[in-house]
């Protein structure tokens, strides 16, 4: 019943918030967490830049992770979005479960 939180930053918070709503809906995450303002330093083409992001945390069962990671990218304005996962050790166990629900069984339409 292993949990993956998976970590990706955007440009702007519509696109972050799109890409939350559309992860849900295709049952590839339970949820997401929109961090609205972050600062990011990084190289890019040879150039220095600091820029305002946002990040989301994708929280998604084992089985869906790599399918939530090739949607984001695929999906992602960004040329090399900053993708990556991370698998949840121990955590509150009703948590797990329905975070493995929400991810596996069919939604009422």
């Amino acid at each position: 019943m292993k949990i993956y939180f998976i970590y990706v930053t955007f440009g702007n918070l519509k696109d972050a918030k799109k890409m939350g709503g559309q992860l849900v809906k295709r049952k590839l995450a339970a949820c997401t967490n929109i961090i609205p303002k972050i600062y990011s330093t990084y190289v890019w083409k040879e150039k220095t830049m600091t820029d305002e992001e946002c990040s989301m945390i994708v929280k998604t069962s084992k089985s869906k992770a790599k399918e939530a990671i090739r949607f984001i990218i695929n999906k992602h304005s960004y040329d090399c979005p900053a993708v990556s996962a991370f698998p949840i050790e121990s955590g509150h166990i009703d948590f797990q479960r329905w975070v493995n629900e929400q991810t596996t069984t069919k939604r009422n339409k």
